[in-house]
């Protein structure tokens, strides 16, 4: 009996030493999945710290509003740009409340239900903005959507520009191509007959082509100096022998009205310019004085700029002035002068009025150079046009 239980003792004891063993190696197994499960917890954290790292980076670059609405509609995230444009907004603000834009809130409840609108376009105070929107999903769940809006204001800008472009270049050409009809069919009619008559109409049809051809030819500058395809060669001049020649060229036209041409810069005086371009400018501002100028004398003048010089060039500036003692430019169309085509009221009659292109054209020119133009004018006493331009590096 005592060897029997004495026997069962030690079957007892080597199954207790085997139920022990098998539980340490569960407990090792289970302390290293435990340990493996904290490694990719720790893991985890660090790439979804990552991730919304670089989505705040990804958010504060991006030049469009960035939005995250959930399903609730409030709002989870937005960048910066966001804010900048609908104010800061608290935990729990929903999307209405935040923008106060309808179309928004319909955009996003559609974006909810599954359905793709490509985008819409509304109007915030000033600004033209343009919205899309993305569902975000779990599975096949929509559980958020993120709206993307642009500001589209400088692209609507540019859109009305081009379409007064398109308007104006329309009525400009539409003059002197309705002229070269009447006249050709005047010819066609029997005029052609009448030698005097028929020479006198062919004068009228090469003026008549000669406007075309300045259109043409100052519309594809202007295109290309607002292209930046056009290169400055640039160097140091004399100023004064740049505006001589200009003067030179005008001279006749000045004395057919007895005006007098006066210049009133240094020999010394140079500027770092391309001469044929700033001879250009000269040309334009001189002829327009000139035409709107019936009595008395038109001056050019230079002198040192006063207060600093643009950062991007070293060096003295000089301004440049171009005075009339003509009627002057009224108070309402001074800041229109250097548009497109436009042409003050005083100008839009005459058959010498131009294309409206030349100060756009100058103002390019010298804008090129670094430097500014702009005019002053007291209405009744004459006006004067102002640019500067920058004297040789280093002077």
């Amino acid at each position: 009996m005592t060897w029997w239980l004495i026997g069962a003792l030690l079957i007892a004891l080597v199954a207790l030493g085997f139920v022990y063993k098998r539980q340490k190696k569960q407990l090792r197994q289970s302390a290293a999945e435990v340990s493996h499960l904290r490694r990719r917890l720790s893991e985890t954290r660090k790439e979804l710290a990552e991730v919304n790292a670089r989505r705040k980076k990804l958010l504060s670059a991006s030049t469009q509003a960035l939005i995250i609405v959930e399903n609730d509609f409030t709002i989870s995230s937005a960048n910066k740009v966001a804010k900048r444009l609908f104010g800061k907004f608290k935990k729990g603000t929903t999307l209405m409340a935040w923008t106060r834009q309808h179309q928004l809130q319909e955009l996003v409840e559609q974006t909810f239900q599954g359905e793709k609108l490509p985008f819409i376009y509304f109007i915030w105070h000033d600004y033209h903005l343009e919205a899309r929107a993305r569902s975000i999903k779990e599975g096949t769940q929509v559980v958020a959507v993120a709206l993307a809006v642009h500001d589209v204001t400088e692209i609507q800008h540019l859109s009305r520009v081009r379409r007064d472009f398109v308007t104006n270049i329309s009525h400009e050409l539409r003059t002197p191509l309705a002229s070269l009809q009447l006249l050709t069919e005047t010819l066609l009619n029997g005029a052609i007959d009448d030698r005097e008559m028929a020479l006198n109409l062919l004068h009228k049809i090469a003026h008549q082509t000669d406007t075309l051809a300045q259109i043409a030819g100052e519309v594809l500058d202007l295109s290309m100096l607002e292209s930046g395809k056009v290169p400055l060669r640039l160097s140091s001049h004399s100023l004064h022998d740049i505006t001589q020649r200009q003067i030179d060229a005008l001279l006749p036209q000045a004395h057919r009205k007895n005006l007098s041409l006066v210049t009133n810069i240094k020999d010394e005086v140079t500027v770092l310019a391309d001469d044929t371009m700033i001879g250009r400018v000269l040309t334009n501002l001189i002829h327009n004085a000139i035409k709107f100028t019936n009595t008395g004398e038109v001056t050019i003048s230079a002198q040192k700029t006063n207060g600093d010089a643009p950062e991007d060039v070293e060096g003295e500036w000089i301004t440049v002035s171009v005075s009339d003692t003509g009627k002057g430019i009224p108070p309402d169309e001074l800041p229109r002068i250097f548009e497109r085509f436009y042409k003050i009221d005083a100008a839009r009659n005459r058959q010498d009025a131009g294309t409206g292109l030349g100060l756009a054209i100058a103002q390019h020119i010298i804008e090129a150079h670094g430097g500014q133009i702009w005019a002053e004018s007291k209405y009744g006493h004459g006006a004067t046009f102002y640019f500067t331009l920058p004297t040789e590096v280093g002077v």
